[in-house]
């Protein structure tokens, strides 16, 4: 009995065979169409246009913006954005922070707080007027006389210094400084070349550019 079993299933495997190497297609053949279809899917993808990046292109030429400045003042700000709203361009303030180069003059570090007490005395009864203590940071126990922002003004504040006989020197420090803008879409209402004069004609250095903004 187990023996007709046993050449039954050795006959079906051999006409299985027969019959595949008849009709010429391997059987790994079918894993290797659907690996195939797979790998045209995957290319087909990747060929699709990014409708993503089309669209932040949009919103990036939606955003190009002009700009008018810098304006040293709020006020100056302010009175410039009146003169354009009559223009009928409605622009918004930006503030620019950055920083600029100060000239501080100073008597240098003493080695106590005791120290620089005992100086500061002195100068009290000097009749020197706009001083303090430096407490903390890498100036320590120092006593400003007073931070400018001209190489002019800390200069004649040095030599007003040495004539009452205080040994102070400049040194240089950054200061922050504040810039104001007026910026406006650029699908918004045009600045002409004659209205950008008149600004120029009433506020100093001001100018236009074109920029990028988030409005």
């Amino acid at each position: 009995m187990w023996k007709w079993i046993l050449y039954s299933l050795i006959l079906l495997n051999i006409g299985f065979f027969a019959w595949s190497s008849r009709s010429g297609i391997p059987l790994v053949q079918v894993n290797e169409i659907n690996e195939l279809d797979d790998a045209v899917r995957l290319l087909l993808l990747k060929e699709q246009p990014d409708e993503s990046a089309a669209e932040e292109q949009n919103i990036e030429k939606a955003l190009a913006c002009f700009s008018v400045g810098p304006f040293a003042r709020k006020t100056e700000v302010r009175a410039a954005k009146k003169k354009m709203q009559k223009w009928n361009i409605d622009a918004k303030r930006r503030v620019h922070k950055t920083s600029a180069e100060g000239f501080w003059v100073i008597i240098m570090p003493l080695k106590t707080r005791k120290a620089a007490n005992r100086k500061i005395k002195k100068i009290k009864e000097l009749g020197i007027k706009d001083y303090f203590l430096v407490a903390t940071g890498s100036q320590k126990n120092a006593i400003s006389l007073g931070v400018f922002s001209k190489s002019s003004s800390a200069q004649r504040r040095l030599k007003e210094m040495n004539k009452k006989g205080v040994k102070a020197k400049i040194i240089g420090v950054d200061l922050p400084k504040r810039s104001y803008w007026l910026d406006w879409l650029a699908t918004g209402t045009p600045l002409t070349a004659n209205q950008l004069g008149m600004l120029q004609n009433t506020f100093k250095g001001v100018g236009k550019v074109s920029l990028n903004c988030s409005m």
